[in-house]
């Protein structure tokens, strides 16, 4: 019985060996016609998604995610695994404004912020991680720089369609082996074999679990894209000025730059010492202290020393001056 259990494993794996080279065989990401339609998404926040959408079970196909924005003019095909992610870094003098509108925009091209957090002082700033459909990627980007200025934005696309397709097969692989696993733990005897194909069963189901999650991951990377966004409270928009030829408007430029630096600078320390006022005053108070412990000391020693004590000898008389050569 032995020996026709270990035949039945020696071929159940010379199946998956062969099926897996099949499988990477054709992993490659397919080429063929290029697709021009947006995906749309109506979920706020990841709550709202269904179960279905982001946690299927490992038995199940992973869904086919969002069309990339570019599809069909921008070079890339639609079947490609494209992440989408962006920095942008903008700039208002009206910090409430500008922030309820691009919370607005999140909220009306289906994403949801990842990560948020305003900072509170002298000039406010707002940091966060943005989530928004593939499809609305360019059009969150384009109603951003609406909302406030624009002084960096950066955008990067990372195809990770070989990584995918790979995965996938592997995946398929782990589930051609699970199946022959259980059918050869219905038919094994001994208490031996068992215990062995539970442990081959066990270890299959890790690794479909892992790869499981790690598709997962992508199709969320893939369905969502990523931006980093940076919203700080300015007193002066940095405007894009133009660039100076001469030596007169290199100089003109440069006492105008010069003028407002020194201004915000000025500013900058008047708020500065506003917001630190209390301990000005301590500082103060300390000092004054100081300067009258001091000088009440001083008083005390010149009384010590009595009424004469602190003025110089007279000089001698001309006729004792006399008397001291003749000698």
């Amino acid at each position: 019985m032995k020996r026709k259990l270990y035949a039945l494993l020696w071929a159940a794996a010379l199946l998956l060996s062969l099926s897996a080279c099949g499988a990477g065989a054709g992993g490659s990401a397919p080429k063929g016609e290029y697709n021009t339609d947006a995906a749309d998404s109506v979920y706020d926040t990841p709550a709202d998604m269904p179960e279905g959408d982001m946690g299927w079970e490992s038995g199940a196909p992973a869904p086919a995610p969002e069309e990339s924005p570019d599809s069909g003019s921008g070079g890339v095909p639609a079947n490609a695994k494209i992440i989408y992610t962006a920095d942008i870094n903008l700039e208002t003098k009206d910090f409430d404004d500008a922030s309820q509108a691009l919370t607005d925009i999140v909220r009306e091209l289906g994403g949801y912020f990842e990560h948020r957090s305003v900072s509170q002082g002298g000039r406010r700033s707002l940091d966060c991680t943005v989530r928004v459909p593939v499809g609305n990627f360019a059009a969150f980007l384009d109603r951003a720089g609406e909302a406030a200025h624009v002084t960096s934005r950066s955008e990067y696309l990372e195809d990770v369609s070989e990584s995918y397709y790979d995965q996938e097969a592997r995946l398929t692989t782990q589930r051609t082996k699970l199946e022959r696993l259980q059918e050869l733990l219905g038919k094994a005897e001994s208490m031996e074999d068992i215990i062995t194909l539970e442990s081959a069963i066990s270890d299959t189901e890790l690794q479909i679990e892992f790869l499981t999650g790690s598709l997962r991951k992508y199709d969320s990377q893939i369905s969502y894209s990523t931006v980093r966004l940076y919203l700080s409270e300015v007193y002066r928009l940095s405007t894009d000025e133009e660039v100076p030829v001469t030596f007169a408007q290199r100089l003109s430029a440069a006492f105008s730059a010069g003028f407002h630096r020194g201004v915000e600078g000025l500013e900058d320390f008047v708020i500065g010492l506003a917001q630190i006022w209390v301990l000005l005053v301590i500082l103060a108070a300390g000092a004054l202290v100081a300067v009258l412990v001091l000088r009440r000391r001083r008083r005390r020693k010149a009384l010590a020393r009595g009424p004469e004590a602190g003025r110089m000898p007279a000089p001698p008389a001309p006729e004792a001056k006399k008397a001291e050569k003749e000698d």
